[in-house]
């Protein structure tokens, strides 16, 4: 019978209002509950940030542009919450892997819970890039730079999950599902390059 969950466990401090100070120690520090997944999400937080900044600037009374400032505010707050929901998903995994016998349908499945939150934080990603697409004729070549580097920011979150996913992969049990891990965001990389390479071109030669 697989061991019943203790609410305590999933219980985990509040990062997301930490100062960038005690963020950036708790990075470098090997016991820390950040890792690649808190990386990405604060990434990805950064590019929500700028993307917003560049809608800002732009200052459009246009309908489009304040929808995707609304979207973009609401992606931004979002990566922040996901940072802390982050370290929860992954406390389960973290317990058994202190475990010297621990089972290995259960470790299995500690790792599947330890993607679910990543995978947000990689689609989301590519949220704040197709939330600027519509709107990329509308930015003002003033608040283009900050427009490239949220594509910038994204692409890195969505690098750190897919390093993330990549680790976990090689140590599943299960290869099909092995091997969806690793490869999905790899895919989905290959398949949105396009579009990321298209807006950072078209917000770097902005005049």
């Amino acid at each position: 019978m697989a061991e019943k969950i203790n609410i305590e466990d999933l219980m985990v401090e509040s990062y997301s209002d930490k100062t960038l100070k005690a963020y950036s120690g708790m990075i470098a520090d090997p016991k820390s509950v950040f890792g690649l997944g808190s990386a990405a999400a604060t990434s990805s937080m950064c590019a929500a940030s700028m993307a917003l900044r560049a809608l800002r600037m732009t200052a459009s009374e246009d309908a489009d542009m304040l929808h995707a400032e609304q979207d973009m505010e609401k992606l931004r707050v979002y990566f922040l919450h996901l940072v802390d929901e982050e370290n929860k998903a992954k406390k389960p995994l973290e317990k058994l892997l202190k475990q010297e016998n621990a089972d290995d349908a259960e470790l299995e499945a500690a790792y599947r819970t330890a993607c679910c939150i990543i995978d947000e934080i990689f689609y989301m990603s590519i949220r704040i890039v197709e939330t600027l697409e519509p709107v990329a004729d509308k930015i003002c070549p003033c608040a283009a730079h900050f427009a490239s580097a949220a594509v910038h920011f994204a692409k890195c979150g969505m690098d750190a999950v897919r390093i993330q996913k990549a680790v976990y992969a090689g140590k599943m049990n299960e290869p099909v599902f092995a091997h969806t891990t690793k490869r999905e965001p790899e895919i989905a990389i290959e398949n949105n390059a396009e579009l990321f390479d298209r807006l950072i071109k078209k917000f770097e030669s902005a005049e």
